[in-house]
């Protein structure tokens, strides 16, 4: 098996739920999984996007080593997802079990995108990007953002 060459490794409460949650969601693909007794200790997904492919590791929390993001609290990380269509990721994650965080919207033209949180308390976000969009445009969109947020 070939990984991305960034391999995330998502600790989770529940991993056995959690997969089938992102394949359901994100349309990932398990390529394995690997247990000790009931608990899964690894497992690799390939996730195919409008950006190729990236692979990610879920496997159960297991302290003090590794935590799982409570739902509703905060958590260390989140994921971008360049999509295709935005709406139509958002509405599939919604779907199968995510919380919403932000409804699909365009930020700036040509830059959409919406976010959830996944019932194992992930932040994950669909992304959709024009490839007329500079560094700028984004700085630009961000520092209009912090501002209204002062």
């Amino acid at each position: 098996m070939k990984n991305s060459a960034l391999h995330p490794n998502i600790a989770v409460s529940d991993a056995r739920a959690a997969i089938a949650f992102y394949e359901a969601a994100l349309g990932a693909e398990t390529l394995d999984v690997i247990t000790a007794g009931d608990a899964v200790i690894h497992s690799d997904l390939i996730l195919r996007s409008a950006a190729g492919e990236s692979t990610f590791t879920v496997a159960g929390a297991f302290p003090p080593d590794s935590a799982a993001p409570e739902p509703g609290g905060p958590t260390h990380a989140s994921f971008t997802i360049p999509v295709e269509d935005t709406d139509a990721a958002y509405a599939r994650a919604m779907g199968a079990g995510a919380t919403s965080l932000a409804e699909p919207a365009d930020w700036f033209e040509g830059f959409r995108q919406a976010a959830v949180r996944c019932p194992f308390g992930h932040r994950w976000y669909f992304v959709t990007v024009a490839e007329s969009v500079t560094p700028d445009d984004v700085q630009r969109a961000s520092d209009a953002w912090a501002a209204a947020r002062d």
